[in-house]
């Protein structure tokens, strides 16, 4: 699989309320201001009872300071934590956790300037269940996921790790072939089903399967218009090759 796209950098830490903050360093000052007049202290009357109220007094500075650093650490690494499963959202679907739609657009805007520049194409995928609405109502939400769910386990099998797949959405699916012509791309197809077998409890049904796809036409500048040129497309009749037609206008 590609790596990752980009993500924007998360923050360095935690807003935290301005009156703690004010409080935690009040704390501070006020304990160097008592170690400070308790070593003067000690200089001007070096006795054994000044020294070791010197000593006890440094010795609570520096756990204060140490604590007051601990927690800071803590604290932004709990919030570096946050910020990444936030930004991995972003990509990620929350159907068995594939990128999403926003990965597809990232990926396409670092693969097209690539493809271009070695002027070798790569052809998106998309596979459906088209009538999953359909099959909602007449069949039932728990049977409309099973089918989402054998579709998106048959399409894991399927792509290779050099490729990705992706959750578009409700009942649709994208895989990039990269480094991939329109030809090469029914080599991918003839091995993904026409129809998901899919049980209701009783009877075992089969789910047809819409396939749309798109080569990449080195010209296109803007991911957005390919992945929109990729849903528009017409879907393919099982079993034929692409058409000509399906190439990017």
């Amino acid at each position: 699989m590609n790596p990752a796209p980009s993500v924007p950098a998360s923050p360095e830490q935690e807003p935290e309320a301005p009156q703690r903050h004010l409080l935690r360093m009040a704390a501070l000052a006020g304990w160097g201001v008592v170690l400070a007049v308790q070593a003067v202290q000690y200089i001007r009357q070096p006795t054994t009872a000044n020294f070791i109220v010197t000593v006890g007094l440094a010795a609570l500075f520096l756990l204060f300071l140490a604590h007051a650093v601990f927690m800071q650490v803590v604290r932004k690494r709990h919030w570096h934590r946050v910020a990444a499963r936030l930004q991995g959202a972003a990509y990620l679907s929350e159907f068995h956790n594939l990128p999403n739609r926003n990965y597809v657009l990232a990926e396409l805007r670092r693969e097209m300037p690539r493809a271009r520049a070695l002027q070798s194409p790569f052809v998106l995928v998309q596979l459906s269940i088209e009538n999953i609405n359909d099959i909602r109502e007449r069949r039932g939400d728990d049977f409309a996921n099973r089918a989402v769910n054998a579709l998106a386990e048959v399409l894991k099998r399927l792509t290779r790790s050099s490729d990705f797949l992706a959750h578009l959405g409700g009942a649709k699916f994208c895989v990039m072939l990269v480094e991939c012509t329109l030809e090469q791309s029914f080599i991918y197809l003839k091995r993904v089903p026409g129809t998901i077998a899919v049980s209701d409890g009783h009877n075992v049904l089969d789910v047809p399967v819409t396939a749309r796809v798109l080569q990449y036409d080195l010209e296109a500048l803007y991911a957005t218009d390919v992945l929109r040129d990729l849903e528009e497309t017409l879907p393919l009749r099982r079993r034929e090759p692409p058409r000509p037609d399906s190439l990017a206008a």
